[in-house]
């Protein structure tokens, strides 16, 4: 039922009954959508990038401190065994700092599926623009 209602509503959209009308418009919205999903995902990366700026800067940090106790003396006050919670947390901040930069590849290469796909719908909605 859902698919009759599509139609029709394409039908409707379109202005016209030729079938080429309809299967352009079609195409048309696929397009629209598929671009605006590469848009959120491009949007999402920005995020994930600044995201990993951040946690470069916690590992840089992290790891000055556990290399020069000095340093890390003038900020907090250090107990015996400090040294070990700092090298446990830029080991943890590495992990989630790989864990991002995968999940940031991942998503490059998802846009670059995304786009080759909104370039095969373009291609479809040429073919029935020229009918």
């Amino acid at each position: 039922m859902d698919n009759l209602v599509r139609l029709l509503e394409l039908v409707y959209s379109s202005g016209s009954v030729y079938i080429s009308d309809v299967m352009r418009l079609a195409f048309r919205r696929e397009v629209q959508e598929e671009e605006s999903w590469i848009s959120f995902v491009r949007s999402w990366c920005v995020y994930v990038e600044d995201r990993l700026a951040y946690l470069d800067v916690v590992i840089s940090e992290l790891e000055l401190c556990a290399n020069y106790m000095s340093v890390a003396q003038v900020v907090v006050q250090l107990t015996h065994g400090d040294n070990v919670v700092f090298a446990d947390a830029v080991m943890y901040f590495k992990v989630i700092r790989d864990f991002e930069a995968d999940k940031l590849a991942k998503m490059h290469l998802l846009i670059q599926i995304s786009t080759m796909h909104v370039a095969l719908r373009r291609e479809f909605v040429g073919r029935f623009t020229g009918v």
